[in-house]
């Protein structure tokens, strides 16, 4: 019963967090010198869904009296309230931003890692499923990764060919 009251506060709270989120957060900027990447609202409303879905078998569980074997709930866990949590936390500010002004890119990561890049440092970006793998002069491994699924992607995309910075995208199989 813990449990299920803990999923049900967090859901309530994160769902609170994303809606102040969005009301906060700029619909769409186009300057292209001040802009931040972020995940869309869109991925927490999915999050809440499957965590309505849990709740919800939860509590059809607890009212039936039936007993949820510890596999079901591992699967559970496992396939879905991680994944759903994920979801509803990731449109809050600093979870996952990228932060452009003027020359300096902050990459922040889970409230606590930062990384601090400059736009003049970076060599090239090579595009990939689902987005940018941006690498930086001295390194060999990507520096950090564009999301082109999130809204000011398209600004960062449009900087890079702005300031001559190659976009390498992948060859398809002309034998086909």
């Amino acid at each position: 019963m813990d449990f299920l009251k803990l999923l049900i506060v967090g859901t309530v709270v994160c769902g609170i967090l994303d809606l102040l989120t969005a009301r906060v957060t700029k619909k769409s900027t186009s300057s292209l010198s001040h802009f931040i990447v972020r995940t869309p609202i869109d991925f927490a409303f999915l999050g809440t869904i499957g965590m309505a879905f849990v709740i919800g078998i939860f509590l059809f569980a607890k009212h039936e009296n039936r007993f949820i074997p510890l596999w079901v709930m591992l699967i559970f866990t496992i396939g879905l309230i991680l994944p759903s949590a994920l979801l509803m936390i990731a449109p809050i500010k600093y979870v996952w931003d990228i932060i452009v002004e003027n020359d300096d890119i902050t990459v922040i990561k889970g409230f606590i890692y930062r990384r601090h890049w400059k736009f003049s440092s970076i060599q090239y970006a090579k595009a990939g499923r689902g987005g940018l793998k941006v690498y930086v002069n001295g390194r060999k491994r990507k520096a950090f990764f564009v999301d082109t699924m999130c809204p000011a992607s398209q600004n960062f995309i449009e900087r890079m060919e702005k300031e001559n910075k190659p976009i390498i995208y992948p060859q398809e199989d002309k034998a086909n």
